[in-house]
């Protein structure tokens, strides 16, 4: 394939972003401004002297050519928490792997304290170390999600099909809907004790008491926040979207041309997004900024389907696994650094959607 296909092939499936219901000829203007600023973003980003060596790598073969052995360290700092097969296994800065144990999932408690995991017929907190703080006897918990402040947290979680919520010390235990389990819950950053969830076909605000602050009926796949809690990602039908955290309005939707959206991570301490997709066959991964709309970047691109993201908790590492290639790679800008024999270290299918935290 010729330089000049390959771009206009990234630009034929480049997605477009608007805002909801503009007036007709707002709306005209709007689709000609979008599509010449993703024109330059986006061919830009294929056909510049890095973009196009990260593109070339992943050309001829599945996965990135040079990529290294084994994970030595971990770009960007942080550590890493990742599941596979029934394990949950730290990984620290350095490379270096601490098993915690036998758990279906696990996630981080903010700043990294202390691990909330389910095994079957209980929900665990743990410290990092592996040493368990309690238990909770609970039917097949699932999605286990950890916020609050240092003194002052909560735990939500999915148990037969709905959602509960129990203070960080394992006490107070309580439904909050019965609906709700369905997919893993995700925290208000800019709320505390507030959650967005999905029942019924609605997208849904409420806080950890019960009081309703919205609800959206839209269909969902995943729910993904902005840091600071002004936006609130939903991955429906194919595409993603942009809900106001105050209200649930929409505003705004990232769509991929008929491309499935398989995954959204957002940025720390911005309101970039990542957003994997499919198409036959084949996907790829964008990062739009939502700060200036109609511009995007296409930052890596394969055969297969990329599994889970991770943000480096500084933000300025994105990790995409790709299972077909047997790697993660790391992407930095126009930099891709690539780690293979996955499945060797991490037997199963590694799990490590938004569990790349914080430091000590």
């Amino acid at each position: 394939m010729t330089p000049e296909n390959r771009a206009w092939e990234v630009v034929r499936r480049a997605f477009e972003e608007r805002t909801p219901a503009p007036r007709p000829r707002a709306r005209a203007r709007l689709a000609v401004a979008l599509a010449v600023g993703l024109v330059a973003v986006v061919v830009v980003a294929a056909l510049s002297p890095p973009g196009h060596a990260v593109f070339e790598r992943v050309r001829k073969a599945v996965g990135v050519e040079h990529a290294a052995p084994a994970l030595f360290s971990l770009p960007g700092g942080g550590r890493l928490l990742v599941v596979a097969n029934g394990e949950a296994v730290v990984v620290e800065p350095d490379g270096a792997k601490r098993p915690l144990g036998a758990y279906t999932d696990a996630q981080w408690s903010p700043h990294g304290l202390y691990i909330v995991a389910t095994r079957p017929g209980a929900l665990v907190a743990l410290t990092p170390s592996g040493t368990v703080r309690w238990t909770l006897a609970r039917r097949d918990p699932r999605n286990p999600r950890w916020e609050g402040t240092r003194t002052d947290t909560r735990i939500a979680y999915a148990s037969g099909g709905a959602l509960r919520v129990v203070a960080g010390d394992g006490t107070g235990d309580r439904l909050l809907d019965a609906h709700g389990g369905s997919l893993p819950p995700a925290w208000d950053p800019a709320r505390l004790h507030t959650l967005a969830y999905v029942a019924r076909g609605d997208v849904v605000l409420r806080t950890a008491g019960g009081t309703l602050v919205w609800r959206r009926a839209l269909p969902a796949s995943g729910l993904a926040w902005s840091s600071d809690g002004r936006y609130l990602a939903v991955l429906s039908n194919g595409r993603v979207v942009v809900l106001s955290g105050r209200d649930g309005k929409p505003v705004r939707t990232v769509s991929m041309l008929g491309a499935r959206v398989t995954a959204a991570a957002f940025a720390p301490g911005s309101h970039r997004l990542a957003v994997s997709v499919e198409q036959s066959g084949r996907s790829q991964l964008h990062v739009v900024d939502l700060d200036r709309p109609g511009h995007g970047k296409l930052v890596l691109a394969g055969p297969g389907r990329f599994g889970d993201l991770a943000w480096s908790p500084g933000g300025g590492w994105l990790l995409v696994s790709w299972p077909a290639a047997d790697q993660w790679v790391f992407l930095h800008g126009s930099a891709a650094h690539a780690v293979g024999n996955i499945r060797a270290q991490f037997p199963g299918a590694a799990e490590l959607s938004g569990r790349w935290c914080c430091s000590r």
